[in-house]
């Protein structure tokens, strides 16, 4: 679903069957980049490990700060473009309700796994 973009009027001279096949395209290269970043991370991050690096947590202070930092940086950013502002408020509110499912359906499971990895 396209709406508000600059080129938008473009996009509707596509013919359908275009605006399809770039539609699938798109799920595709994102569906491949999501399974690339997941496949290849845990051989890289034990790499890293591998040759010395010590991975630490951020301290929940830090983890505040920057929280607190980029909060005040979108509220700037949204208070002076205004196209910025309709695509944070929707990913505001996306990432709300995906938190609700994440800390009902996700969360639980995938920390029990985190744990409980090391007993198999």
């Amino acid at each position: 679903m396209m709406h508000n973009f600059p080129n938008i009027n473009k996009w509707n001279e596509l013919p359908k069957s275009y605006q399809s096949i770039v539609h699938s395209a798109s799920h595709v290269a994102n569906t491949m980049m999501q399974a690339k970043y997941d496949a290849a991370n845990p051989a890289a991050l034990k790499r890293l490990v591998a040759a010395g690096a010590q991975l630490r947590p951020f301290t929940p202070p830090v983890m505040e700060a920057c929280f607190k930092a980029a909060n005040e940086l979108y509220a700037e950013t949204a208070a002076a473009n205004a196209d910025f502002k309709t695509v944070y408020d929707a990913v505001v509110a996306f990432r709300g309700d995906q938190y609700l499912w994440w800390q009902v359906a996700e969360y639980g499971f995938d920390t029990f796994m985190i744990r409980a990895r090391t007993r198999v």
